[in-house]
């Protein structure tokens, strides 16, 4: 390793432990936004701390690799947003505080996050969609074209799930999906396609 990777992993672990903690609290927020008394100060300060961090990263992709220049911020923008999105969506996913000997009913906790979870999971598939939409302006070709057509199709299932948040529907939907994403990861040549 050089120098330079030295560096660039101490910065990687500070920087992504500040946009965990962030996102940690975003997430208490999101959970507990019917008591929440919002203000847009604190929020606009921190979408500040966010996007020095993201320029960060950017200056020093840029100063490492000898680059005149890097990708656009908006890029490593909804890369992140992308990425938070599935911090969120496993943050609700189980609960946070189970405690040994009290009870849980994991069935009224789906009930609780449900739209919160599956909100989050859409944020990053609408990333991921917009990224790959715009890949052919970006890139020349479209890298992925399968996978662009089967987010495209699943992206409405999902927004059903944050639409009618009805436990019956949810015991059909969620099963395809689970379905869906083995078929389509598990096998080998098809993380490739």
């Amino acid at each position: 390793m050089s120098g330079t990777d030295y560096i660039l992993g101490l910065f990687a672990i500070v920087t992504g432990l500040a946009i965990a903690d962030m996102i940690v609290s975003l997430h208490g927020l999101l959970m507990n936004r019917r008591n929440v008394t919002w203000d847009w100060l604190p929020i606009v300060a921190a979408a500040f701390v966010l996007l020095q961090i993201i320029a960060t990263w950017r200056a020093f992709y840029v100063g490492f690799q000898g680059a005149l220049k890097g990708p656009p911020i908006w890029v490593f923008l909804m890369l992140l947003t992308q990425n938070i999105g599935l911090y969120l969506a496993a943050r609700a996913a189980l609960p946070d505080h189970v405690k040994v000997g009290e009870p849980i009913d994991l069935g009224d906790h789906y009930d609780h996050v449900d739209r919160y979870l599956w909100s989050a999971i859409l944020v990053s598939y609408a990333m991921v969609i917009i990224l790959m939409g715009l890949e052919p302006f970006l890139l020349g070709s479209r890298q992925f074209p399968t996978i662009f057509v089967q987010l495209l199709i699943v992206f409405p299932i999902m927004l059903s799930l944050v639409i009618w948040p009805n436990r019956r529907l949810h015991r059909i939907i969620v099963p395809m999906l689970f379905l869906w994403i083995c078929i389509r990861l598990l096998p080998a040549r098809l993380l490739i396609t």
